[in-house]
């Protein structure tokens, strides 16, 4: 692709804002510092052999000594918006509703911020990427607890009081279709628990949503919302009506399971009419406290393939449930983590989007997470990043589609930052944008992709 077709291309999106995205638990490092309790992957990293190459994130980036250089690294390459996490179990190492504020933290984050406004660098924070406190499941049952929402909502109005100054966007989950269809820690009734685990997440969205709209949003002029993640998906036969609606269940089964509450304040029919008493039910007063809880569309888009019906005789689990087979195509590459490269999938998923909850409101639509891994085991492969390069240029010319079409994309961020712990892959699969040697001090070095989009921040954004 030539540097003219991506001017044509990026004409489209002058006024879109480009950032980049890293969460607490992958980058952090400073697991028992400062008073912080346990997450779940605190302790899956010490479990023996969940982590494919053994390591942990204990240290992993160590951005909780170093985010001064990491900001600064900002700076020098362009980046005025990043996507953040703060950890509940820093804040609120009891993780409890009523429990003990962690001052030392909300200090801490104080001052990250301040140095953030200071850099020129806008901090858009999530709430809840992927880091539940380990003790809610040793002494509960996690998500699926009733307590669930109560216990998050009093930590994520701990953090709008002593933060809300200095944060004007806010989001509550990152991806709760993951938190709930892949639950990391506790075995259960698969037949029940993921739909209970959903719909805790969104009580406690909802509740959230209330507070800081009710306390905090006319003083600090701020925006809530929640993560959604997209996976576009096409019938693997056009033509094939079992195929038909495979796909179309498997996107209602992801996107609309989410979507539908926070727009339209209830779930989907077809998830109604497949599960029955499996999936709960709001109250009315919950209906309207959902209805209407985000100010903008955030979705996070890697990866998209073609869907067969599956088969399936039994609901015993969420995937007999959706009852689909992914296929990909044999012409389609694939990245490090063997998900297929389909850049069309961006503009069908904004189109998605749109379509169905954006085209009648006033609103935006952010990519709160776009980027793939590449291979890297050398540090000249991590500097000469071509596929990563080409990736995000194939990506964002189908973004760049959708808003010529009149999709209000407002805000893209690449993940990710730097190179990160990828949960179960551990430190071997590679994000980043820039460059880091754990064998050498957690060094820094920018890719040519950080450089790449240095400059396309510089001439577009």
């Amino acid at each position: 692709m030539t540097w003219f077709y991506i001017l044509l291309i990026l004409n489209a999106v002058r006024s879109i804002d480009f950032g980049v995205a890293t969460s607490a638990a992958q980058i952090e490092g400073g697991w028992l510092e400062d008073h912080k309790s346990m997450t779940v992957w605190d302790n899956l990293g010490h479990t023996l052999g969940y982590v494919r190459d053994r390591t942990n994130a204990d240290v992993t980036d160590d951005s909780y000594h170093r985010y001064h250089e990491d900001l600064a690294l900002m700076k020098e390459y362009n980046i005025k918006h990043y996507r953040l996490s703060i950890p509940w179990t820093r804040v609120v190492p009891r993780a409890v509703a009523g429990s003990p504020v962690n001052y030392r933290a909300v200090e801490y984050y104080r001052k990250l911020l301040l140095a953030m406004k200071e850099q020129g660098i806008v901090a858009y924070i999530n709430l809840f990427h992927n880091d539940l406190p380990a003790i809610l499941v040793i002494n509960g049952t996690g998500l699926s607890d009733r307590e669930f929402p109560d216990h998050f909502a009093y930590y994520a109005d701990v953090c709008f009081e002593n933060l809300g100054d200095l944060v004007q966007f806010w989001f509550t989950f990152d991806e709760p279709w993951c938190q709930s269809v892949y639950d990391n820690l506790q075995v259960y009734d698969a037949n029940t628990k993921p739909y209970m685990m959903g719909h805790n997440i969104l009580l406690a969205h909802g509740r959230v949503a209330k507070i800081y709209r009710e306390k905090y949003q006319s003083k600090h002029k701020g925006k809530i919302g929640l993560n959604l993640n997209i996976e576009m998906m096409w019938p693997l036969n056009a033509t094939d009506k079992d195929d038909i609606e495979a796909a179309r269940r498997g996107l209602i089964f992801q996107v609309d399971w989410f979507a539908d509450p926070v727009f339209k304040g209830d779930y989907p029919s077809l998830m109604k009419q497949r599960l029955g008493r499996r999936l709960p039910q709001f109250t009315e007063e919950e209906k309207a406290m959902l209805k209407g809880s985000v100010d903008f569309f955030a979705c996070n888009h890697y990866m998209s393939y073609m869907v067969k019906d599956g088969g399936h005789k039994e609901n015993v689990t969420y995937f007999d449930d959706v009852n689909k087979t992914n296929v990909y195509k044999r012409e389609w590459k694939r990245n490090d983590m063997g998900w297929p490269i389909v850049p069309e999938g961006m503009y069908h998923s904004l189109k998605y989007i749109y379509e169905k909850w954006v085209k009648d409101r006033p609103m935006e639509i952010w990519v709160t997470e776009n980027g793939m891994p590449v291979r890297e085991p050398t540090l000249e492969n991590a500097l000469h990043d071509k596929d990563r390069v080409d990736y995000m240029q194939s990506y964002l010319s189908h973004l760049a589609k959708a808003v010529e079409e009149g999709v209000p994309v407002a805000k893209y961020f690449g993940w990710s930052l730097m190179d990160n712990f990828e949960w179960t892959q551990g430190l071997s699969k590679k994000f980043g944008l820039v460059r880091v040697e754990y064998s050498n001090g957690q060094k820094r070095t920018p890719k040519s992709s950080m450089n790449w989009y240095a400059l396309l921040i510089k001439d577009f954004a």
